[in-house]
């Protein structure tokens, strides 16, 4: 089981489910209480409407969204003559009663901060969550990178510590990305760091995991060199290759004869993913609102 250090709400919410995709519906709930906050204009929402903007996306939620709030950590309930309940309190939250939800004191003044994360956690989370319980090496490395792209460069940083230590064989990959992070968070020795992720990179070859490694070492050398001319090293992407080698398993490649086969039949291009036989990355996604 995922070991949880001391980090901020969203931080640990990220870990947990990427730990456990399963609980995806929590950050659903973190966007569901975020934008009703924004509707009313109130840090204290009704509780009813917080639990039937869930309710709408995740029926099952209904029997245990007390397991939820009380597993996710961050909320507060309070009733009409004054009495708080958060953490196990509450369970004892009365069925039909009329209560109010606000994300705890201590994190309110964070709000814009988390909505602002949230979204992107969950779009991430839409594009590349799959049906199943435990992630894979190939997951995990998508899913980093994406967060990358995102700008949850502290956020990527905690994820990359926990990789680290559970993928051994990519664990090289998750070093340099944490330390390219760094760059963003801790900004310290740019100049140095810079110079020894160009060296490093090359140990991951030219692509790894679907990620062109040949361009992101080349989008690193330039930030080198704009450092070196007393410029900010300013934002980069991490690409994905357009197209997989023709080699691979007889799995792979009957899966790409059939795929190409039903573009055929289909008369369609699929020329919306980044590559993968999964399709991980759909990169026409759009988030919805969420209808309340």
């Amino acid at each position: 089981m995922l070991e949880i250090k001391e980090r901020d709400p969203l931080s640990n919410l990220l870990l947990e489910v990427l730990e456990d995709p399963s609980k995806k519906e929590m950050v659903y709930y973190l966007m569901c209480y975020l934008q009703l906050v924004r509707r009313e204009d109130s840090f204290h929402v009704e509780l009813n409407r917080f639990l039937s903007c869930a309710y709408r996306n995740f029926q099952k939620a209904r029997s245990y969204w007390k397991d939820l709030l009380v597993g996710m950590n961050i909320f507060v309930i309070s009733d009409l003559y004054g009495n708080v309940y958060m953490g196990k309190d509450i369970y004892k939250v009365e069925e039909g009663g009329i209560y109010l939800i606000s994300l705890r004191h201590e994190y309110l003044n964070q709000i814009d901060d988390i909505s602002h994360k949230t979204l992107k956690l969950w779009n991430i989370l839409s594009r590349t969550m799959i049906y199943r319980r435990y992630m894979t090496a190939q997951d995990v490395v998508i899913i980093s990178a994406l967060m990358f792209n995102e700008g949850l460069y502290q956020e990527v940083k905690n994820y990359c510590e926990v990789c680290i230590e559970r993928y051994a064989s990519e664990a090289n990959y998750f070093r340099i990305l944490d330390r390219l992070c760094g760059l963003y968070v801790d900004r310290v020795n740019i100049n140095a760091v810079l110079k020894e992720l160009v060296h490093e990179l090359e140990s991951l070859g030219h692509v790894f995991y679907g990620i062109n490694i040949v361009k992101l070492r080349k989008d690193v050398e330039n930030m080198l060199r704009r450092v070196e001319k007393g410029q900010s090293i300013g934002p980069i992407k991490i690409e994905f290759v357009k197209h997989m080698d023709r080699g691979g398993s007889w799995f792979s490649r009957v899966f790409r004869r059939l795929k190409s086969l039903a573009k055929k039949i289909f008369k369609r291009r699929d020329d919306t993913f980044y590559s993968f036989e999964e399709a991980l990355c759909s990169k026409s996604f759009r988030t919805q609102y969420i209808n309340l």
